[in-house]
């Protein structure tokens, strides 16, 4: 790792922190976190918001919440349950009373940029230095993860996990990367991930992309104020995705202007409003007859009062919330 530019941050208090990372992000940078929703795998971020956050005409939220607290303040303790940790309960009791390190890491007190790719950094969690599996070193990345978000995914990790400790390992040359991570506070869990040329191709594709979307935007509003700067912005923002956060972004986008304006539709226009008028009564359709096995379900179950309804393969409970699990 001797090629890398580490920049130190030992000695940052969080403010310091979030002001160093928003330096990178101004120039168009993109940050191991940032990978996932350049690529669409983020539910909570589009690349827009991404965008005018880069071009300073959108605020980046750096307020540290309760749960990104927690997650912070766990993170050594996790990383150290890691080092005994060969993947069972079991196992990790017996490794830690008899003190049996099977892994080993050491901080990166730096983020790190690799000059092969100046449009990305990273801030790894850790690097390992002793594997039973690998040879050399590689990417440790803890997570704290409720239960209910880990049965949301198949590998019991959000995907845009993955795509982050492969930036990392893009940015690090290293080929090879483990999440830890601590499920409602008491239940460890690890997925190992090897270096994926087809992925990380991706990722850079997708970092230069928007690094050169940027730069070009912010070279163009450099002397514009308000209206006239959003609007020429328009230009260089990224397409429209699928997601509910771009159309929290663009609507509030939206509500800021004062002025009514019509413009001229095309075919395509109109192909795009009549594919979503059809969508929208299959929908009705659908959440209709979604809302009939529902309350099929609710009924035999109240007959009973149960809770807990064992199905040949999976289970309903109703409590709080109805939740069926195949």
């Amino acid at each position: 790792m001797k090629h890398l530019q580490l920049i130190p941050t030992a000695k940052l208090s969080e403010a310091e922190w979030q002001s160093l990372r928003q330096s990178f992000v101004v120039k168009g940078m993109v940050g191991g976190s940032d990978a996932g929703t350049l690529l669409g795998l983020n539910q909570y971020k589009s690349p827009i918001n991404l965008f005018y956050q880069a071009i300073g005409l959108s605020n980046v939220p750096n307020k540290m919440n309760a749960a990104m607290l927690h997650g912070k303040q766990l993170e050594d303790y996790v990383a150290s349950c890691w080092q005994y940790f060969d993947g069972t309960e079991e196992g990790w009791v017996e490794n830690t009373l008899n003190d049996n390190k099977i892994k080993k890491y050491k901080k990166l007190k730096a983020i790190a940029i690799n000059p092969k790719y100046p449009f990305l950094f990273a801030n790894v969690d850790g690097i390992i230095t002793k594997h039973p599996d690998y040879k050399g070193q590689g990417i440790l990345e803890i997570k704290t993860i409720s239960g209910y978000s880990a049965d949301a995914y198949e590998a019991g990790i959000p995907p845009s996990y993955l795509l982050q400790v492969q930036h990392y390992m893009l940015v690090t040359e290293l080929r090879y990367a483990e999440i830890c991570y601590l499920k409602d506070g008491r239940t460890l869990g690890l997925v190992t991930f090897e270096r994926d040329q087809e992925l990380q191709d991706r990722i850079l594709f997708e970092a230069e992309q928007y690094y050169n979307r940027v730069r070009e935007a912010r070279e163009a509003i450099a002397q514009l104020e308000g209206d006239e700067a959003w609007q020429m912005a328009t230009i260089y923002e990224p397409e429209a995705d699928n997601s509910k956060a771009f159309d929290a972004f663009i609507s509030e986008k939206h509500k800021a202007r004062e002025e009514e304006i019509t413009i001229q539709g095309t075919e395509e226009h109109e192909e795009w409003a009549r594919s979503h008028q059809e969508l929208t009564n299959q929908i009705k359709s659908l959440e209709s007859e979604k809302q009939l096995f529902q309350n099929r379900l609710k009924q035999v179950m109240e007959k009973d009062g149960a809770t807990n309804l064992v199905l040949p393969n999976g289970k309903i409970t109703w409590r709080k919330q109805f939740n069926i699990r195949l």
